[in-house]
């Protein structure tokens, strides 16, 4: 009889799969589908800052060796380098999580939610700023800027994916490589 169980080491938990879709989906919704002002928009963006949250708080709470956890955070110029040096010889390890762009990348998305989630509120819940063009362009152009960083995250993934030969999208859906 067969083992179900993979041997195959996994590089995100459900919990950072089900938040980076679950921000994914609020995202789309907001940018593309419903109006601003709606309720739907309203709960589309809270459940992005929950979301948010929860994947701030699990990366706390992850021991060393998980690649949700913080520890993992590599931005030294040495960790540029050598993932530079895995880009060129098109050999990425299968079994490490974000790369320093990768990171990057993630700390200005959760910035950009963060900002969002923060202006959309005060927009909606303080009268004193409700319909303040101020607050109303900001909050625009955190979301135009959103929308660009995820082409860019799309096409980078796309791009090392092809180049590096490394399942990135299985493994943000799956768990595993």
């Amino acid at each position: 009889m067969q083992s179900s169980v993979s041997n195959k080491p996994v590089i995100w938990d459900l919990v950072v799969r089900l938040c980076h879709w679950l921000l994914v989906l609020c995202f789309v919704i907001n940018y593309f589908i419903v109006e601003p002002g709606r309720l739907v928009h309203e709960i589309a963006g809270y459940t992005a800052v929950g979301a948010l949250v929860i994947r701030l708080l699990w990366g706390l709470r992850q021991p060393g060796s998980s690649l949700a956890s913080y520890r993992h955070i590599h931005l030294r110029p040495t960790d540029f380098k050598t993932h530079w040096a895995h880009l060129k010889a098109r050999q990425l390890p299968h079994n490490a999580g974000h790369n320093p762009l990768g990171w990057l990348m993630i700390f200005l998305v959760w910035a950009l939610m963060l900002g969002l989630g923060i202006t959309g509120f005060i927009m909606e819940e303080i009268d004193a700023f409700f319909g303040d063009p101020t607050i109303e362009w900001v909050h625009s152009i955190m979301a135009d800027t959103l929308y660009i960083a995820a082409l860019v995250h799309v096409a980078g993934i796309l791009v090392t994916q092809w180049w590096g030969r490394i399942p990135l999208i299985k493994a943000m859906i799956r768990g595993t490589r």
